[in-house]
């Protein structure tokens, strides 16, 4: 188990004891997303900061494996590794000006570590979420605070013009979305107000919209057993249906 930390260190423990097990430091600034590899890779561990990098880590050396650097004027929000191709993908803020900013989709090849492309013109506030789609030839869904979410097609040369397959408005700020049901077509959609919506990304549906999440999700709960409430937003939302 990692859990990112306020001093922008990563700690690591057991998770059938709890034990401590050591730390991984490098980043600079807030940790901002932490996510195991997959299973082909289990002791691999990466993070994205508000340093500008994106790092990978070896949970039994603690040490950076590891380096992509997009620059000191961006900030990564969330980061996502395509399982059908070598793109990385992250998202972003650029900050040039202390009254400019870009709000950015980076791609990579990851092998190279060579940027690929640059998505900045169908967001207009900071990219909160990127997740590949599970299960699709290299789609790639953006979700931002100005409750947009943006769907690309990351063949080919990637632009915003030609790669831009459907828009879908929630009409709040996103904070968290995740994929689904049979073949990864049901998309859930946490925002910032803690209110949740379930859609069909393929059709562009809504389905179900909970304005009380929090409230439908601890309705079980009793005070003896919530630990750790501030993990409100990691909940596995598909209990509830």
């Amino acid at each position: 188990m990692a859990v990112s930390l306020s001093n922008n260190a990563v700690k690591l423990y057991s998770l059938s004891t709890g034990q401590y097990l050591g730390e991984c430091r490098g980043h600079t600034s807030t940790v901002n997303e932490i996510a195991f590899a997959d299973f082909s890779s289990p002791h691999l561990l990466q993070s994205c900061s508000s340093d500008g990098t994106l790092r990978a880590w070896d949970t039994r050396t603690f040490q950076q494996v590891s380096f992509i650097n997009a620059g000191s004027s961006e900030e990564i929000f969330s980061f996502s590794f395509s399982g059908e191709s070598n793109l990385l993908a992250a998202g972003c803020k650029s900050q040039n000006s202390v009254k400019c900013s870009k709000l950015q989709v980076l791609l990579w090849d990851w092998r190279n570590k060579k940027q690929v492309a640059c998505l900045e013109e169908s967001h207009i506030e900071d990219v909160t979420q990127v997740r590949f789609i599970p299960g699709t030839q290299n789609k790639l869904l953006s979700a931002s605070v100005d409750g947009l979410m943006c769907i690309f097609d990351t063949t080919g040369d990637i632009n915003d013009d030609d790669h831009l397959l459907s828009v879908i408005n929630v009409g709040t700020s996103i904070g968290k979305i995740g994929f689904f049901g049979h073949d990864y077509q049901k998309l859930w959609c946490l925002t910032h107000i803690e209110t949740l919506s379930i859609w069909d990304w393929k059709e562009e549906k809504l389905e179900a919209d909970f304005q009380e999440a929090r409230s439908l999700a601890s309705d079980g709960w009793t005070r003896d057993h919530v630990l750790f409430p501030a993990f409100f937003s990691t909940y596995d939302y598909t209990a509830l249906f």
